[in-house]
């Protein structure tokens, strides 16, 4: 090739393109980077995916000499690396690694689309995966396949594949769908995996061996698979959050729900609501700090349907498949090992159930139970926040909406409605008193009656 006339940052700072629509890959290098186009070129490489939503340059002595690209969601707070690229001469200096590094920084950990071979040794070399035999290798990093990639030994419903582990000789990842029968996903073979390790001649010998032993190999190692992933995952270089990291003090928001309300992805109001359930469900155990930034997600997702349906092993809460050595949902973030009873010690004590006060704690839990219904949580995780959050057994409570006509037959009456817009804790929310002590202003509110909200607010 010739000499290439690098694009020369004096301070090692790395250019981004940042966009919620999709970018053209080929156009950015085509128009900012030729040289990189013309490199992927002459190694007849081509890009895996053309189009993506954060593409960043990799810079390396001051000098451009790669790129790499990301399905990247800020609504979502994830980031799926889908290309990278680095010039044959610079390979080695460990830039792949550094990008990774910096990425979980700034954006918890990314997964990577289609990951190559190379990526995967890539990965054992910098300790984020292991070879467990000869060829099967563990990562912490998950692999992420669409649906029109991936292969099965039965018949699979063309679902999108995330799994942390991935087989050297066929140069696919793989994840056990059924460990009883047999069922196995593994992804397509890339071109650039055919080209440089003959990864079809391996494939030809796939068979039904093949599948029973990989599914003998999990089944003799569970336990130390488990373990390995969870090794790898706490060895990450994660940035640790805490709750208010993620959700903000009292009285705000943090920089992620900020950016959310500034996109106009969500009202304020609902996301005070978001904040206060994750608030309450992180001191009830629910969630772990680990899952806290998937759990703000999936609240924010008003989709909060399965979009994966052909495996066996799911989360409880949301369905979407989990492995067994998961400590959360990746999906929608909940503890995996909660136990409502083994974690009742460590629930806050917002209320009060002796019986002097049951009058005021149980129209305080109505009202949380039915704002709850009325922003469309489903009916049965609400019974359960409930439950667990406020130690009430729902039988309880039903007796208290019934006998009042504040609910029936699973939905909210007029009666009910005319509750929540009286309810103390709506005003409270309402004219955003968190300066004031909720349990004062309620007293005070049921004390004063005869008084105008606006007085009391006043």
């Amino acid at each position: 090739m010739n000499k290439i006339d690098y694009i020369i940052k004096e301070d090692n700072t790395q250019n981004v393109f940042l966009s919620e629509n999709a970018l053209d890959i080929c156009g950015i290098l085509q128009k900012y980077y030729k040289y990189l186009l013309d490199s992927m070129e002459h190694e007849d490489l081509i890009l895996k995916y053309r189009e993506c939503n954060l593409f960043k340059e990799l810079v390396y002595d001051n000098k451009v000499v790669g790129f790499c690209s990301y399905d990247f969601s800020r609504e979502f707070i994830t980031a799926a690396l889908n290309n990278v690229y680095v010039l044959p001469e610079f390979r080695g200096n460990h830039i792949f690694l550094n990008e990774l590094e910096n990425t979980m920084v700034e954006h918890n950990k990314p997964s990577i689309m289609e990951p190559t071979r190379l990526v995967v040794e890539l990965l054992i070399k910098y300790g984020f995966a292991s070879k467990i035999n000869e060829n099967i290798v563990a990562s912490a990093i998950e692999f992420v396949i669409p649906g029109d990639h991936v292969y099965s030994n039965f018949d699979y419903d063309n679902d999108e594949l995330s799994t942390h582990f991935y087989d050297l000789s066929i140069c696919g990842s793989i994840h056990i769908l059924d460990i009883d029968k047999s069922h196995i996903a593994y992804s397509a073979p890339l071109n650039y995996d055919i080209v440089n390790y003959d990864c079809l001649d391996n494939r030809n010998n796939i068979d039904d061996d093949y599948f029973r032993e990989i599914t003998q190999l999990f089944k003799n190692q569970d336990v130390e698979l488990m373990n390995i992933i969870l090794d790898l995952e706490d060895n990450l270089p994660i940035v640790k959050l805490s709750l208010e990291d993620v959700i903000g003090g009292e009285g705000g928001f943090s920089f992620y729900i900020e950016s959310l309300i500034d996109d106009a992805h969500v009202t304020r109001s609902k996301a005070f609501e978001i904040k206060n359930q994750i608030k309450e469900e992180y001191e009830s155990g629910m969630i772990l700090n680990d899952s806290l930034l998937i759990r703000l997600a999936y609240l924010f997702n008003e989709n909060h349907e399965p979009t994966i349906t052909s495996h066996e092993d799911i989360c409880s809460y949301c369905s979407m498949p989990i492995d067994s050595h998961d400590k959360f949902c990746h999906f929608c973030g909940i503890n995996l090992d909660y136990d409502p009873d083994e974690m009742q010690k460590n629930l806050f004590k917002s209320i009060n159930t002796q019986k002097n006060d049951f009058r005021e704690d149980i129209r305080f839990i109505a009202y949380k139970f039915l704002r709850s219904v009325d922003e469309g949580i489903d009916l049965k995780y609400s019974i359960f926040t409930i439950e667990t959050t406020y130690n009430i057994n729902y039988n309880t409570l039903k007796h208290f909406l019934n006998s009042n006509n504040y609910f029936n037959q699973d939905s909210i009456t007029n009666k009910g409605y005319e509750f929540l817009n009286s309810h103390p804790l709506h005003f409270w929310e309402k004219y955003h008193m968190d300066i004031i002590n909720y349990t004062d202003f309620e007293s005070y509110f049921y004390e004063h009656s005869h008084l105008n909200i606006l007085k009391i607010y006043v």
